[in-house]
């Protein structure tokens, strides 16, 4: 009897130190260590191709990102998406730096040799250190560009979570807004082009919540939708993006943390 209590005893004892070190593995997740003398950038690509969807020849629309003359990303970025693609930022150098973001004519595993016409983006940023910046490749050849965004890094409440919209689709004529199906409500309104909302705090719903794009000129047409179940805690930036008749258009999101 003894020697089974011993067991039972020995076993708690290690799933206990199992379970401490998963909510220690958790939070060094969470709370990634970040030097305090660098700035913390994202990037997103929402950049569409000049190359109609079907048409011969090819749209590229992957890049890779520079500092001056350091490649920050492995991974060439596709659009829609962000890089680093997790919730996390890239630790930089800090101040004012000329970035630059080189197609990926990549064939196979065949890079080629850069040539000038390679260069989609060029940007002098001045990130400051400590603080956390999402930079959004927006628009198309030849008048994409690269816009700067100072990201609010605040923890929201147990139960709650945040969330921004940017509306990225190439068209000024058509601001959005975006209705919550959960809140039963308007979250955002008359969205421009190349405008990025504040962020918001809402209750994480019981089930998922699903957003639902409008063209804010004509307020009964839907666009497009995006279904998600929030994390309390979590801060998420959700973005529309595409362009007609060339990348369908879409509500793309990724965390902030």
């Amino acid at each position: 009897m003894n020697k089974i209590t011993k067991y039972i005893s020995v076993a708690c004892i290690f799933m206990a130190m199992i379970a401490c070190e998963k909510t220690l593995l958790d939070d060094n997740i969470q709370w990634q260590y970040s030097d305090p003398s660098n700035a913390n950038l994202k990037v997103l690509n929402a950049y569409t191709s000049n190359v109609p969807a079907g048409a011969p020849g090819v749209g590229v629309t992957r890049f890779y990102v520079y500092q001056e003359k350091t490649k920050l990303n492995g991974n060439a970025l596709s659009a829609p998406g962000s890089w680093p693609s997790t919730a996390t930022y890239a630790s930089i150098k800090a101040g004012k730096a000329n970035y630059f973001l080189l197609l990926d004519r990549r064939v196979g595993n065949d890079y080629g040799t850069y040539v000038k016409g390679d260069t989609a983006f060029k940007a002098n940023l001045d990130l400051q250190a400590g603080k956390f910046y999402t930079a959004f490749l927006v628009g198309a050849s030849p008048t994409q560009e690269v816009m700067l965004v100072e990201d609010e890094m605040i923890e929201p409440a147990v139960g709650k979570y945040r969330l921004r919209v940017a509306n990225l689709v190439p068209d000024p004529a058509r601001p959005i807004d975006v209705y919550s199906r959960r809140e039963k409500r308007k979250i955002v309104t008359g969205l421009d082009y190349k405008k990025v909302g504040g962020f918001i705090e809402l209750s994480i719903p019981t089930i998922s919540d699903t957003l639902d794009v409008f063209d804010a000129t004509s307020p009964t047409k839907a666009l497009y939708f995006a279904t998600f179940l929030p994390v309390s805690k979590k801060v998420y930036t959700f973005y529309a993006q595409g362009r007609r008749g060339f990348r369908n258009e879409g509500l793309s999101s990724y965390t902030n943390r």
